[in-house]
């Protein structure tokens, strides 16, 4: 008994001044929910699910510690708060001593001072610090592509000599963080792009409200398809699939809802948003209703549209954490498209075209760069009053082995004509060398092609050996694309560039893809991908074009 009751001195002792300095933060209300919600934001690359991140501090169960146990534990807490202030502390000293204490297994009744006071520390650690966030992050990445371009002859005629390049796809800035419990935003800037810096992810999210679940607001990628959702950070190939670059509207300015089951195995996500318009300034199209939203601004009258996107896991290894799993879902998009007119460079037009899976330069600066990777294909400015855009997707793993698909189809309502149909699909899939799968970001209802190998790539010195083999990947993709509908009216196709490429250049297109991936680390890696482009053009017939790609890519 008096060892217990000298315990009990010595913990007050120690605790008392502490305990009564820490309480000055804020007052030892219930428990708040770990930040866990930035992992669970489908925002611009996964918002707080990929890189170094924060990591609430987490203590295991009540299960009879030691007194030697409680004290580290009481002790750490005190530190945590002390470096939070900008304090220092000695309790820290105490983490890793032993007491002095009886050391046998303590249950709360024995010592009720000690297991309140320790409650409330981990209480404030949890709570927000006045002035503060509760979670604030920067994180970034960048990646670095080199590209060797070879042409047949009748596909230099139709696209002119593709130039080879190095240079920087993105360069990217993000700040996230939580404005409180239940509010979140994120700003993301790109230094890569046209206009340096140009606008990305910028939002601000409400979550755990009753019936809509998340509800965001402002520029995001929509509800679309699997592709568009895949983080831009941990892509399986060095671009999204040509269906995707053609037919998925992808960052617009509007506001979203979605909602996960409780076991997080289905998804829904529905969003409204200004389409935009498509801008022709004489030379090219300078704004156009697909790709990025590079300004942060939408123009056009009575554009407006509307996504919606359901996911369901068939199945799901939960043990082994969806090595084994089955993706399905799908979608449908509405689209009223913006203009003004029928005529002039702000007339009611759609445009739908698309770049090889890989390019040197920028093409939201009115095509390419100059000398850059140009369009392959380009329906041209078509009058039209709105479009539909249905698209069903299938994914999974097995293993060390994995793939994706998806099929896209959109109808197009031209003014005063017949409906036009454009579609595609893609599919794709890997396999690791070294053992590792890919993830699967629940939330968003998408495979996450970021992998932590199980050994990194690293070296013992100058004169010593190489270590480690990192993870290898080979991977393989098909992808088709269909633009190549002739019942355009007349009437309704508006001029296009002269010169080359010819625009506006209908036609279809298939490419393969193998490539080759290297994780060093978990954050850093090394890609290579063999693209072969079959085009058959309405306009100059059929030709071929090899890419030999890699980049370089490190995140933070």
């Amino acid at each position: 008994m008096w060892q217990r009751m000298l315990s009990v001195a010595i913990a007050t002792t120690l605790l008392a001044p502490s305990v009564i300095e820490a309480q000055t933060l804020a007052p030892p209300a219930a428990p708040l929910a770990a930040p866990a919600e930035a992992s669970a934001i489908p925002a611009s690359d996964y918002v707080g699910a990929t890189g170094p991140g924060v990591t609430p501090t987490t203590h295991a169960p009540n299960t009879q510690p030691t007194i030697d146990e409680l004290m580290r534990r009481i002790a750490q807490n005190e530190a945590e708060i002390a470096a939070l202030r900008g304090k220092r502390t000695t309790p820290a000293a105490y983490v890793n001593q032993p007491s002095t204490a009886n050391n046998q297994l303590q249950d709360e009744p024995s010592f009720p001072a000690i297991y309140e006071r320790l409650r409330n520390l981990e209480n404030l650690l949890q709570a927000p610090i006045p002035g503060q966030s509760l979670l604030f992050s920067l994180t970034g990445f960048f990646q670095l592509d080199d590209g060797l371009f070879d042409q047949s002859a009748v596909n230099t005629a139709t696209l002119g000599p593709v130039q080879n390049g190095i240079g920087f796809r993105r360069a990217r800035l993000q700040s996230f963080g939580k404005l409180s419990e239940f509010t979140s935003y994120t700003m993301e800037f790109d230094f890569a792009t046209v206009g340096r810096p140009s606008f990305m992810d910028l939002w601000v999210q409400q979550s755990n409200l009753p019936f809509f679940g998340n509800v965001r607001v402002g520029q995001f990628r929509m509800p679309v398809t699997m592709d568009s959702w895949t983080s831009v950070r941990h892509l399986e190939f060095l671009e999204r699939s040509t269906p995707f670059q053609a037919l998925d509207p992808f960052r617009r300015v509007g506001a979203m809802a979605w909602c996960n089951s409780e076991d997080e195995r289905s998804l829904l996500a529905y969003s409204v948003y200004g389409t935009g318009l498509t801008f022709w300034n004489g030379s090219g199209t300078s704004y156009s209703t697909f790709g990025d939203n590079r300004s942060g601004t939408q123009l056009g009258n009575n554009g407006v549209s509307t996504s919606i996107r359901g996911t369901h896991l068939l199945y799901y290894d939960e043990p082994a954490n969806g090595r084994y799993l089955l993706h399905v879902g799908g979608g449908y998009n509405y689209s009223q498209i913006g203009g003004f007119g029928q005529s002039g460079s702000e007339a009611q037009t759609y445009e739908s075209r698309t770049i090889p899976e890989f390019f040197v330069g920028d093409p939201a600066a009115g095509g390419a760069t100059a000398g850059g990777t140009p369009f392959v294909l380009d329906t041209g400015r078509i009058l039209a009053s709105n479009y539909h855009l249905w698209h069903t997707e299938l994914a999974g793993n097995y293993g060390p082995a994995h793939f994706q698909t998806e099929v896209l189809l959109t109808q197009l309502n031209q003014l005063h004509g017949p409906p036009v149909y454009y579609g595609g699909t893609y599919l794709q899939g890997g396999y690791f060398l070294t053992g590792e799968n890919a993830g699967y970001n629940k939330q968003v209802g998408v495979l996450d092609y970021n992998v932590k190998p199980f050994t990194e790539f690293f070296g013992l010195g100058r004169r010593k050996r190489m270590c480690g083999w990192g993870a290898w990947e080979l991977t393989a993709r098909w992808s088709y694309l269909d633009l190549s509908a002739t019942n355009i009216l007349a009437a309704n196709q508006l001029g296009g560039t002269p010169g080359i490429p010819v625009s506006p250049n209908p036609g279809s297109l298939n490419e393969s893809t193998v490539g080759l991936n290297w994780w060093w680390n978990q954050y850093t890696r090394v890609q290579f991908n063999w693209i072969r482009a079959m085009l058959d053009s309405n306009v100059t017939g059929s030709s071929t074009m090899d890419i030999y790609a890699t980049r370089f890519q490190i995140e933070f």
